[in-house]
């Protein structure tokens, strides 16, 4: 985000989103304003690294800051998932702690490898869908207990396993496998 200031005007200006880090303190700022909508890829860095051409995976198992600020802030959450992702490029696999300590500093250990012929290209004729689920309504709660962001995680996670399972059939690459949750 803040590497790239140039690129992310030029996607504010001409396409009217506005791009932002999904640090704490960023996002205690947007949602104290109240912006909205909002949206966030909660797997991140991590969830870049365990991609792997042939497997549905996200990165969602501890990740629960997210319906934290949700809960305090009192925005429902929308499962949203894309299918074939982890298709578009081959991605090594194994190393998980030295790569997890990699992107908990801010490093992306991901070693993507696409198209044959320029591998930082994506892979040709993958079939991406993606799917919305309808919104997990949260409460607010202003100071919400390990327990309630808990309770409130499993809410989405299960949600994101229905939309997935109800809309796996979409494409023919992912109608037989499974989500993996990391």
């Amino acid at each position: 985000y803040h590497c790239a200031p140039a690129f992310r005007i030029g996607i504010e200006m001409l396409m009217g989103v506005k791009l932002g880090s999904v640090n704490p303190a960023d996002m205690h700022s947007y949602m104290k304003k109240g912006e909205s909508p909002l949206m966030m890829v909660p797997g991140g860095f991590h969830e870049a690294t365990i991609s792997c051409a042939g497997e549905e995976r996200v990165f969602l198992k501890n990740r629960k800051g997210f319906v934290k600020y949700a809960l305090r802030y009192g925005y429902d959450l929308v499962p949203v998932y894309t299918f074939g992702e982890g298709d578009l490029m081959a991605n090594a696999q194994g190393g998980w702690g030295w790569r997890f300590a990699l992107n908990n500093i801010g490093i992306p250990a991901v070693l993507p490898y696409g198209c044959s012929w320029l591998p930082i290209f994506p892979r040709r004729g993958v079939e991406l869908v993606t799917v919305i689920g309808p919104p997990v309504k949260l409460p607010q709660i202003k100071e919400p207990t390990k327990e309630q962001v808990a309770e409130h995680h499993a809410r989405y996670l299960a949600e994101v396993k229905k939309l997935f399972e109800r809309t796996k059939t979409m494409t023919a690459a992912s109608a037989d496998r499974n989500l993996q949750v990391w």
